[in-house]
Order: C-alpha cells, then sequence, then structure tokens
C-alpha cells in the first residue's frame, strides 16, 4: 500500500504537500468526531442495557413474590419456578454481553482516541510551531544586509539548524498521520469483530437454552391449555348466576351443633351509653352464648351473653321502635332489634330453645318449623326489592332509545351509564369500565340500588338524546359497533365516541349551519327546558323565535325527546322557578364557547345542551368572570334544579368551588331555601364549614331565613361528621343516610312537600 504523502513534498514544503497534509488533517477530524459518536452512542446502549438488566432483575424477583401467591398449588408453584430462574439465566447472558461491550467498543476506541488520534495532535502543534519557527528565520536570512558578515553567517547557521529541525518534525508528522490512517482499519474492525463474536456466545447460550426448555414448554402450553378449558367450564356454570342470584332466596342459617342451636343474622342492638345509639351487628347463637361481631374490619366476636342458661328472652312493645326484644340477665339487659315481625318471632323462639338447649344438654329436633316464618319474612322482601327494580327497570327502558343498547344495538340492555345518562348491553359495559369512571360510571339496572337523582338524569336524557350528541358526525364508511362485533372493534367506537369525541360537532360547525338558515347572527342563548307536552316540538335545533329569526343561535331545540304518557319518573320542574319565561337571556355570538354554554345550560336546567357542552370539552370547574366568578354548578343550583347539580356532580364538578363573595353551592342553595339540593350536597359530602366573605356559613343562613328542614339536615350532617371516628360512628354514619334517603325519596315523588311557606313553618 502506498503512502499518501510524498515525503520529498514533505521535505519541500511544497504547496501540494500542504494541500495534502490539509486533506489528512480535515479526515482525522472527521475520524474523530465519527468515533466519539459511536461511542456515545455504544455508551448509551450499555447503560440502558444496563438499566434493562436491572429492571428486568427486579421483575424476575417480583415474579418470585408472585409464586409466593401459589404456594399450595404445586403445579403453577413449580412452573413459575422454572421460568423464573430461566429468565434470570437470560438476564444473565445480557449483563455478560454488555460487559464485553464495555470491554470492546468503549476501551479500544476510547484507548485509540486517546493515544493515536491525541498523538497526532500533538504532532501538529510541534509541526505548527516549528514551521512558525522557519517561516521567520527565511524572513531574517532575506533581510540580512550584504554588508554584515558576522550576521550573515550566523543567519546561515540559524537557518541550517531550523530547517534540519523542521525536516524532522515533518517526518514525524507525516509518520503519525500514515501510521493513524492506516492503524485505523484494523483498529475499527477487530473492535467490531470482537463485539460480533460476543453477540454470537450471547445468542447461541440463549439458544441453547430454549432448547433444553423446548420439551418443559410444550408440556406447560398442554397444561395451560387444560386450565384455559377448566376455566371454560367454571365459566358456562356461572352464565346464569344473575338467576341464580334472583330467584334464590337468603335465609337465616339455623341449624344444630354439638353445644346447641344455632341462629345467625343481623340484629340492631343498642349501646349502653348516655347516647342510646343503634348499631347493626351480626349476631350468632352457639356453643350456649349469644355472640355477634362488625360486618368487617374485624373477624373476632364479641361475646354478648356467656351462659344462656343465666338469660331469659321477652319481646318488648312499650318503645318507639318495632321489632324490639331483650335479653335479660342477672347482671346486664339487652335491647336488641329485629328487621320484621317473622324475624323477631325466630330470634325470640331461637333464643328460648338455646336456654332449654342448654339446661338440658340436647339439640333441637330437625322437625322444628322455625325456618318458616324465617323463610316467609325474606321472601317478601327480596319479593319487594325485586318488584321494585323491576319497575325502574321497565322505565328507564322506555325512555326513548333506551330499549337497545346505545353503542352496538343489542336488545334489552341491562347495565346503564350513569354520568352519560344512557343503556348499554353487558359487553359494552365491560368496555366502559375500562374507560374509567371519569368517563362512564357503569351500573346495574337490575341488580343495583339507585338514587332518585341518578334516575332523573337518566330521564332527561336517554340513549336518543345522547347519540344526537356523540353521533352527530359519523362518516358513513366508519365501522360501527355491532351486537356481534369483535371486542376490539367495539372498543375503538365506544373509544373514539366517548374519549377522542370524534364525531361531535364542533361550535364552528354549529354557527356555520345555522347560517344556512339564520341570515345574520348576532347573539346565543339556550332554551329553557321543560318537559310539559307544550314544550315539546320536533324543530330543528336551529329554531327561533318570530321577533329574533334574524339575529339568534338558539340551543337545545332538536335535543328534546317525545313524552311517553305512560312513563312516571317525573322531573324536577316543579321544584324549580322561571320556566314559563319563554324569553330565555342572550349573549353575544363571539362569546360562545363550550366553557359558556355548559354554564348557560345549566341555568337553564337542560340537561342536553349540558351533554352536547360535555362532549365539545367544557371544564365543569370554569368561572365566569362576568357574574361573581360563578361556576356551572352555582347556576345550576341558582336555577333550582336537582337533576342539574346531580349531573354535573355526576360529571366530575367540584362540590365546594366558591365564587367572589364566598358562597359555595351550598350557601346558594340553603340561601334560595332549595331543600332538595342541600340534601343533595350533603348527601356528596359537601364542606359546610366555609364561610362566604360576610362571614356566614350555610346553618346561619338557614337559621335566620327560619327553614326548619335545611336547618335539620346541616345540623344532622355536622352532627353525623362529630360521630364518625366515635364508638357509634357506623351507626350515625347509617342515621344520617337513612334522612338523606328520605329527603331524596321525598324530593323525588312529592317535591311539593319541601316547598314550605313562613307561615306554615
Amino acid at each position: 500500500m502506498r503512502l499518501n504523502i510524498d515525503l520529498n513534498e514533505c521535505l519541500r514544503d511544497s504547496p501540494k504537500f500542504r494541500s495534502i497534509l490539509e486533506q489528512e488533517e480535515a479526515n482525522v477530524d472527521q475520524l474523530e468526531q465519527k468515533l466519539d459518536k459511536i461511542i456515545k452512542l455504544c455508551g448509551n446502549v450499555v447503560d440502558s442495557g444496563k438499566a434493562y438488566v436491572a429492571q428486568q432483575s427486579l421483575f424476575a424477583n417480583g415474579l418470585w413474590d408472585l409464586s409466593a401467591h401459589f404456594k399450595e398449588d404445586t403445579l403453577v408453584l413449580s412452573s413459575l419456578s422454572k421460568l423464573i430462574h430461566n429468565l434470570q439465566e437470560m438476564n444473565k447472558f445480557h449483563t455478560i454481553l454488555l460487559d464485553q461491550a464495555s470491554r470492546t467498543i468503549l476501551r479500544n476506541l476510547t484507548s485509540f482516541c486517546k493515544s493515536d488520534i491525541k498523538h497526532v495532535r500533538d504532532c501538529k502543534q510541534h509541526f505548527e510551531k516549528i514551521s512558525q519557527d522557519l517561516d521567520t528565520v527565511l524572513v531574517r536570512n532575506s533581510q540580512t544586509a550584504r554588508n554584515k558578515s558576522p550576521e550573515i553567517e550566523e543567519i546561515g547557521n540559524l537557518l541550517v539548524a531550523t530547517r534540519s529541525c523542521f525536516g524532522h518534525q515533518a517526518m514525524d508528522y507525516v509518520y503519525s498521520i500514515e501510521i493513524l490512517q492506516n492503524r485505523k482499519r484494523h483498529e475499527v474492525l477487530s473492535t467490531l469483530l470482537s463485539y460480533m463474536h460476543a453477540c454470537t456466545t450471547y445468542y447461541h447460550q440463549g439458544s441453547d437454552l430454549c432448547e433444553d426448555l423446548e420439551p418443559f414448554l410444550k408440556k406447560l402450553a398442554e397444561e395451560v391449555a387444560t386450565m384455559q378449558e377448566e376455566t371454560i367450564t367454571i365459566e358456562k356454570k356461572l352464565e346464569n348466576r344473575h338467576s341464580f342470584v334472583t330467584n334464590k332466596e337468603i335465609i337465616p342459617n339455623l341449624a344444630k351443633s354439638k353445644g346447641g342451636p344455632i341462629l345467625e343474622g343481623y340484629l340492631f342492638k343498642r349501646t349502653s351509653n348516655a347516647f342510646k345509639t343503634w348499631n347493626r351487628r351480626w349476631f350468632c347463637l352457639r356453643d350456649n352464648q349469644l355472640v355477634y361481631r362488625k360486618r368487617s374490619g374485624d373477624d373476632n366476636y364479641t361475646v354478648m351473653e356467656e351462659d344462656l342458661r343465666l338469660c331469659t328472652v321477652k319481646p318488648v312493645v312499650d318503645t318507639e321502635r318495632r321489632f324490639c326484644f331483650e335479653v335479660v340477665s342477672p347482671l346486664k339487659c339487652h335491647m336488641l332489634q329485629a328487621d320484621s315481625e317473622e324475624m323477631l318471632t325466630a330470634w325470640i323462639l331461637a333464643v328460648q330453645r338455646a336456654v332449654g338447649v342448654a339446661f338440658q344438654n340436647h339439640p333441637i329436633s330437625s322437625d322444628t318449623d322455625t325456618n318458616k316464618p324465617l323463610e316467609t319474612a325474606f321472601n317478601k322482601i327480596a319479593n319487594e326489592k325485586k318488584r321494585k327494580k323491576g319497575r325502574i327497570w321497565e322505565q328507564l327502558l322506555r325512555i326513548p332509545g333506551n330499549d337497545k343498547c346505545c353503542d352496538c344495538g343489542e336488545s334489552n340492555p341491562s347495565w346503564a351509564s350513569i354520568n352519560l345518562g344512557v343503556t348499554l348491553c353487558i359487553e359494552c359495559s365491560g368496555v366502559h369500565r375500562s374507560l374509567g369512571v371519569h368517563y362512564s360510571k357503569v351500573r346495574s339496572l337490575t341488580l343495583d340500588d339507585w338514587e332518585p337523582e341518578c334516575i332523573k338524569v337518566m330521564a332527561e336524557l336517554g340513549n336518543t338524546v345522547v347519540n344526537k350528541v356523540y353521533e352527530a358526525n359519523v362518516p358513513e364508511n366508519y365501522i360501527r359497533a355491532t351486537p356481534m362485533c369483535t371486542n376490539s372493534i367495539r372498543e375503538n367506537w365506544i373509544k373514539s365516541k366517548y374519549v377522542e369525541r370524534k364525531f361531535v360537532y364542533k361550535l364552528p360547525d354549529i354557527t356555520e349551519r345555522a347560517s344556512r338558515n339564520l341570515m345574520n347572527i348576532r347573539k346565543w342563548s339556550v332554551r329553557r327546558l321543560r318537559r310539559r307536552p307544550r314544550s315539546c316540538d320536533n324543530s330543528r335545533k336551529n329554531v327561533v323565535s318570530k321577533q329574533q329569526r334574524d339575529s339568534v343561535l338558539m340551543f337545545g331545540n332538536d335535543l328534546d325527546k317525545p313524552i311517553n304518557e305512560t312513563f312516571d319518573i317525573s322531573s324536577d320542574q316543579d321544584s324549580t322557578g322561571g320556566e314559563d319565561n319563554d324569553t330565555p337571556d342572550e349573549e353575544d355570538i363571539s362569546k360562545l364557547h363550550p366553557d359558556r354554554l355548559l354554564y348557560k345550560a345549566a341555568l337553564a336546567h337542560n340537561l342536553p345542551v349540558m351533554c352536547e357542552a360535555l362532549a365539545l370539552g367544557a371544564n365543569q370547574q370554569w368561572k365566569n368572570e362576568d357574574d361573581h366568578n360563578r361556576s356551572a354548578i352555582h347556576e345550576a343550583v341558582l336555577s333550582g334544579s336537582v337533576m342539574s347539580c346531580a349531573y354535573l356532580l355526576l360529571n366530575g364538578a367540584k362540590i365546594d368551588l366558591q365564587d367572589d363573595r364566598g358562597q359555595t353551592p351550598l350557601h346558594l342553595a340553603t340561601q334560595g331555601g332549595h331543600t332538595a339540593q342541600v340534601c343533595l350536597l350533603l348527601k356528596h359530602r359537601a364542606d359546610q364549614h366555609l364561610n362566604d366573605n360576610e362571614g356566614l356559613l350555610p346553618l346561619m343562613i338557614a337559621e335566620q331565613k327560619k327553614d326548619a328542614d335545611i336547618v335539620t339536615l346541616l345540623r344532622l350532617g355536622r352532627l353525623n361528621e362529630e360521630m364518625k371516628g366515635s364508638d357509634m360512628g357506623v351507626c350515625g354514619d347509617d342515621t344520617f343516610n337513612d334522612v338523606v334517603r328520605d329527603f331524596s325519596q321525598m324530593a323525588c315523588s312529592h317535591p311539593e312537600r319541601l316547598q314550605r311557606t313562613k307561615n306554615s313553618e
């Protein structure tokens, strides 16, 4: 291989030499830059690999922890142990590969850069210095006069010495460049060759390990298939689980034991402290003792009576509470309460027989008919609950569109999303659950207990109304979910519809469509919602009043649904004011955006428009700077509408937002005398200890207005907070919930009873 630089040209220091030298120097600079980049990238690979190995090690440790869960399942435990061990072996192979990468690429190339290239840099500095010195001496030699013989001799000697030094240094510089240019070839290739040998070893080790694992993996695959078949068998057995729950009645456990009769069930017990509160506990008669425990949080039983031979039992009729009886011993008297007359009789009979068996030490005969009254009582309770839930289901399915799943069209849906206001089939409800409760809150129409406010929200919306919003602009070729579609299609459709909101008309599209019918749009408003027949029409959304046909864009008309005469879930129109006002407030079209649309729709208690605003991305916490910094939930309270408040709370509105006056929704509801709204806010744990700017609490406002119902609710709420964490906290919470539930039912069924005048108070 010939040299790149001619040595004769080097000694002559010709322009050709300098040109080739510049090219070689540029080549060295480029080589150094690329090698630095390779070293950096390899370092990143090694660091990332080490991080991966560390996480893989943590993953293996986590799998060891998981295997401890299967300590009683030897098949799963042994298989998991072998799999984890092999994963750790693969991790060791990866560690060795990373070490080889550090030893070969990083060490060799770094050494090459720091030694060879650095040596070239050092030679270049010496060469440039001696070159400058030679140029200086040549200039001095040319400037020496003829008549100065001593200086001529001196400069001549200096020139000879400098030229000789330059020649040697130039030769060294050329040598270092030539050696570097030739050495880089085998250095790079040998380094990568070593690294490839390490990779080959790594893959061979993995291949050998997998080859040894092949019989085990085949056997494990067969065992997994067997497990899957067993799971499918169990799944088929549980397909009719809901019918089992609805058809099989739950009765208390009445059985025999060596120590005497056993009866288990819930009773209320009165505490012996000064408050005389009632707590619900699980009681049991066993081993000649009467014991009880809490439903959760404590697995130990508390012994109420250690020896039933010292006890007597009798019913209590001179008390305000029904179905009470006493267990009396020489030192204590325990007041207990059953849930029904039949349960009262059963417990008294069971305690009496237990006392008798404690004396006689023999079990109850098998022909006892104690089970009959218990079965009768539970049959009545279960049938009543079943009838009530079935009636709610039937009513909700009568809402337009609700007889089919909102997303796939499956008939007779049995699930619902309470914040969206739609009914769903069981497959779509599973996808909705996976979205998270901030998108969809799923409940069963047949198995869950429904709050009156949730039923009203469902009644105001329904599949037809909601789909007008969320499916307003579906492309013709878009793949929709169907009852028989795959899970991936169903999931993509539901996520596109509710999470990404691809098919919702944006506000610019709405105004553009409206401009086709309105010559000049200057203002917009939201129609107040009425559920009386005269409020229903089949107009399009952009219909306006006759006097303002050329200027006002009206929201809410085409989201109405026809009134079903057989539908008896009422709206809360009796608790709202101003419905007969057909001239709603108007605003400039330039202020139209989703936040303000939600704000105005809440004041108009128009849930369909609120639904559309949320679909357009409205922020529930947005505050109107033009109206005391109030939010949508403030306006819902001012409208007097329970369902508007409930709808906002179901969709994530913060309950304790304060306006410029420091007033929360609870302040406004109290000030307006809206008992049903106060009840709803307290049910959602509104903070009644926040002062407004005048230092007033909601309770102070209620006392000033002499509103007995609201004062009672607020005081009960405070008492409930004080009782939490105390010995009778559970009972206090249950009592408060019972009172709130009663007010909620009254607000739903008889709202006029909550509209009391001062004279009636």
